[in-house]
């Protein structure tokens, strides 16, 4: 492990960080508010950053995936930690203030938050920011921005990127990553322009959009979008949910006239899901509801799950158990990879499908070989392999960290509630934690595991779960 080059390229990473404070600290100026809580930590950070980079000067700058996954991992730990200075300026503990700000980067949503209007206007921007920022990736940004991260450009981004490989859409990496935050950025301002033509203020478009483009789906309201009652409203936040939740390297494709989208395997199973989900659940509403508000509600709150966002129209937690086991499944699909969705994703559940339908057949069949095929692509074997780990994994987690949660006093459905919306980077789960309910009632013990689910599910496992291996900080692999 090159242990000096990843303290400077983290030391680099924080310094960049220190930037991001600039847009909350303008809306404090400008609403007349309280502006320590921003420019504290933009100068410790900047300085920090500033000092560790002058003074650890890597021997050579040979970096291997391993230092990638350890610069992303730690990075985002440090970047939670800072974050989640604003938050303390306001009473909030700091155990509280880091799990907030754990969510919002992870786009998680959890929130430990009773009563959200009871904030600033400039610590809520914040908020919403640190989604937006987290949806696409802190360290895809500034390899797109900054040249001396996008040196490393490979190795950062195949640590943080979700999905099963990064597909480039341009030769060179930081080329990528500059059109793949070039179609977010658009979509941002499409969604900004929708909303405000709807008639929300500028700041509740402005904070709705950055936590919907991102799946995060914090609120500027404590009753979330059921707060507006708009279809309308309702109905734009839909379609950029399902868009967050898709391939933003499709999208920018589309968006240069190429349909390739509209022949991919995984969106067209990823539409199909949500179709299916959303006809399911309107039907399970029916009675509740009727026709026209059954279809609104259960169709909000299929995009919303299914892509992690986590906004509510309606709690959810009071719908039927079938309607309600449902929701928690849809907790786990997530969006499609190269989205801003968490969850196990879209293409790793189908590919998961066909390999166990394949090795049911082989069973059957010895002599018979079948390819895995995405997109008429024979997918290897290696990747096959990767995704069965990844699922075996998920699954000792999930369960190691619902039982722990249990350990502290919450009940049952609470607990795979809890767990299965923060590792999925949900938001509201069931029970205690359920869509009209917040975290706030949890013990810190409980809310650090759930923290480390947060950042176990964004970065995809593997990232987080090799900083715990002794022999991944040895010189030799």
């Amino acid at each position: 492990m090159n242990t000096r080059l990843v303290v400077n390229y983290l030391s680099q990473i924080i310094l960049y960080f220190s930037l991001v404070f600039t847009l909350p600290l303008a809306t404090a100026f400008y609403y007349r508010e309280n502006i320590m809580p921003f420019l504290v930590p933009m100068i410790l950070s900047a300085t920090a950053g500033s000092i560790v980079y002058f003074l650890v000067k890597p021997h050579t700058h040979t970096a291997k995936y391993k230092e990638g996954y350890a610069i992303v991992g730690i990075g985002w730990l440090l970047i939670a930690a800072i974050g989640s200075v604003p938050y303390t300026y306001y009473s909030i503990d700091p155990v509280d203030a880091f799990f907030e700000s754990m969510s919002g980067f992870t786009t998680t949503g959890a929130t430990i938050i009773d009563q959200v209007e009871s904030l600033p206007r400039s610590l809520l921007l914040w908020r919403s920011f640190t989604q937006w920022l987290g949806g696409m990736g802190i360290v895809v940004l500034f390899v797109a921005v900054f040249p001396a991260l996008s040196k490393k450009g490979e190795t950062l981004l195949q640590a943080e990127v979700p999905g099963l490989k990064i597909e480039k859409i341009k030769p060179r990496l930081r080329d990528t990553a500059l059109h793949l935050y070039a179609t977010y950025m658009t979509l941002t301002l499409l969604e900004i322009a929708f909303l405000a033509v709807l008639g929300l203020s500028i700041y509740d478009a402005l904070t709705h959009t950055f936590t919907t483009l991102s799946t995060g789906g914090f609120s500027t309201h404590t009753q979330s979008i059921a707060y507006f009652n708009s279809p309308a409203v309702e109905f734009v936040i839909f379609i950029f949910m399902i868009l967050g939740g898709s391939n933003f390297a499709l999208l920018y494709l589309l968006m240069k006239g190429n349909r390739k989208i509209i022949r991919d395997t995984e969106f067209r199973f990823y539409i199909s899901l949500l179709l299916l989900a959303g006809i399911i659940l309107s039907a399970l509403n029916m009675e509740r509801y009727g026709i026209f508000d059954s279809i609104r509600y259960s169709f909000f709150q299929t995009a919303s799950i299914m892509t992690t966002t986590g906004y509510t129209t309606a709690d959810f937690d009071t719908w039927s158990d079938s309607a309600r086991l449902l929701i928690l499944m849809l907790m786990f699909i997530g969006g499609s990879t190269g989205s801003t969705g968490g969850g196990i994703k879209v293409a790793r559940i189908y590919l998961l499908t066909i390999y166990s339908l394949s090795q049911i057949l082989k069973s059957a069949e010895p002599r018979t070989v079948r390819m895995i095929r995405l997109n008429n692509e024979v997918v290897e074997k290696d990747i096959l392999h990767n995704i069965t780990a990844f699922f075996a994994l998920y699954i000792l987690v999930f369960v190691f960290s619902t039982f722990a949660i249990s350990l502290t006093g919450l009940d049952m459905i609470s607990s795979i509630a809890a767990v299965s919306a923060s590792i999925n980077n949900v938001g509201p789960g069931l029970g205690a934690v359920g869509a009209s309910e917040s975290y706030s009632s949890l013990s810190n013990a409980a809310k650090i595991i759930l923290s480390f689910d947060m950042w176990v599910g964004r970065l995809e496992l593997f990232t987080v779960l090799s900083l715990f291996i002794p022999s991944f900080w040895r010189e030799r692999w």
